[in-house]
């Protein structure tokens, strides 16, 4: 199941690219890890710096798009002389397999780590059959 859900982009963290959404700075690839269960699967996705508020969670045509923006403000009466993650934005999109039920999609954010629950729909759920004697 895990090897289903494809990803786009990779595991770098910086991309040389710009950002075309109208908002200035870097745009970064998230390092994500993926854990699967009998019925669901987790995908725990580094995005430090980015608050809650600032994440957009969408699913469109079976494509899971994870996007966040970071603002990193220079303290007051400094300039940014360098900076690892100056302002810019998170962006991972996913190809969602048909096991995936995409109206049950969950988020969560802890300590710059946004975590996705994604339950697997019936048909995609392990079942036991009993067999019974004759």
């Amino acid at each position: 199941m895990a090897q289903e859900l494809k990803t786009t982009g990779g595991d770098v963290a910086r991309t040389d690219e710009r950002n075309e959404g109208g908002i200035g700075g870097a745009l970064y690839r998230p390092a994500t890890d993926i854990f699967e269960k009998d019925d669901e699967v987790a995908l725990v996705i580094d995005m430090p710096g980015v608050a809650p508020d600032s994440i957009d969670v969408s699913v469109e045509n079976r494509a899971l798009n994870v996007r966040g923006t970071i603002d990193a403000p220079v303290p007051e009466g400094y300039r940014r002389i360098y900076a690892e993650y100056a302002p810019g934005t998170f962006e991972r999109a996913f190809s969602l397999p048909e096991t995936i039920d995409p109206d049950s999609i969950e988020a969560s954010h802890h300590d710059g780590v946004l975590t996705l629950t994604l339950k697997k729909s019936e048909a995609a759920k392990p079942k036991r059959i009993e067999v019974k004697a004759a």
